[in-house]
């Protein structure tokens, strides 16, 4: 059985739409451009992470399983969408320095995110509310 999305209005992931629009508001792609050194095959890399990151929320677990991301309107929920040659030929350029670099991404993505949330919310448990949960669920 093959199952296949062709109209160019739907998106085959929902759960995509709010990642994309994560990662396009805290600036994943730039972080990733600004972090990420390659010696080749480097032009466009936030561009190919984010082809990588939105195939693994889709459930893709090789370069083949980018190609999902073209159909339809899932293209548009990021800026572009690379094909998986180019997305393989990306992935065979890293060395181990670039790994090491893409590994500071999450810390600067986390406080990136944490800086866009607009409330903040006060300590959830000041002394005395911890105490008196203590006592009521003992």
């Amino acid at each position: 059985m093959s199952v296949s999305c062709n109209e160019p209005n739907l998106v085959s992931g929902a759960g995509l739409l709010p990642a994309a629009v994560l990662a396009q508001k805290i600036g994943l792609a730039e972080l990733i451009e600004q972090r990420v050194r390659l010696a080749a095959h480097g032009a466009n890399g936030g561009t190919k992470a984010l082809t990588v990151v939105g195939s693994m929320l889709l459930g893709g677990d090789s370069v083949a399983d980018t190609a999902p991301l073209q159909a339809g309107a899932t293209s548009e929920l990021f800026d572009q969408i690379r094909a998986p040659t180019t997305i393989g030929s990306w992935l065979r350029a890293f060395k181990w320095s670039n790994v090491r670099e893409l590994d500071a991404v999450p810390r600067e993505l986390l406080a990136l995110a944490w800086a866009s949330i607009s409330v903040r919310i006060p300590n959830p448990c000041p002394a005395m509310a911890c105490r008196t949960a203590a006592t009521a669920f003992s």
